[in-house]
């Protein structure tokens, strides 16, 4: 009767321990970042804030033996806003709390 009883929680241990080891199957990925991809597919770090102009170079093919780029002709990073500009006043120095 006790190696039956010592039969069943060496499995139940057994079972328990293998179910904790990580399994590709089961690997837990978080959601891939969002990257601020403009139209065109370039980063919204490519394009001028200011200007909305985009200063990614694409490639266009090879003439005479070297490859040729052009500039992106897109003018504005048409994805959404990458980092919200917020605004938050300053504190007055001296409150006392």
């Amino acid at each position: 009767m006790v190696i039956e009883l010592l039969a069943g929680g060496g499995l139940t241990a057994l079972g328990w321990a293998l179910g904790r080891l990580p399994s590709p199957r089961r690997r837990r990925r978080g959601p891939k970042p969002v990257e601020a991809i403009c139209g065109c597919g370039h980063h919204h770090s490519f394009h001028d804030p200011k200007t909305g102009e985009c200063h990614e170079t694409e490639y266009e093919g090879t003439w005479g033996g070297t490859p040729h780029y052009t500039r992106c002709t897109c003018r504005h990073y048409s994805g959404p806003e990458p980092v919200p500009a917020m605004f938050a006043p300053e504190l007055a120095a001296g409150d006392g709390q």
